[in-house]
């Protein structure tokens, strides 16, 4: 098995399944997940990310909000380094470069958000 790196781990092209302790990061490897994700394209909609309590959802939703509020405030370098710590591979580097400044209001104007929530929230909204 290979060491999972931020390139693999952030990968929005990948599936994961993110399984910690308290206090391991997955927080943040969700949250650089969902804001590569939008980064590169992905409909807001089509973004689920669940979790065990109300608070890790909420917690959550709040870090990518202030990653995606973040991204528009950045230097150009500033993005660079956000962008190497998400392990963002130089051939798509440019398109994010690109993409920074209009994620969060490309968000703001979709219809559809992304779905941060409990696994129980999401069965009843299957159910509804």
């Amino acid at each position: 098995m290979r060491p999972l790196t931020p390139a693999l781990a952030c990968d929005p092209r990948r599936s994961v399944v993110v399984e910690a302790c308290a206090g391991s990061g997955k927080t943040w490897l969700l949250t650089a997940r969902i804001a590569r994700a939008l980064l590169e394209g992905c409909s807001p909609g089509a973004i689920l990310a669940l979790t065990f309590t109300n608070k890790a959802a909420e917690e959550m939703q709040s870090r990518v909000w202030q990653a995606l509020e973040e991204l528009g405030r950045l230097s150009p370098q500033g993005l660079r380094n956000q962008f190497s710590e998400w392990g963002v591979p130089e051939d798509r580097l440019q398109a994010c470069l690109a993409q920074a400044p209009r994620v969060l209001e490309r968000l703001l104007l979709s219809p559809e958000r992304p779905f941060v929530g409990t696994f129980h929230a999401w069965y009843l909204r299957l159910l509804a």
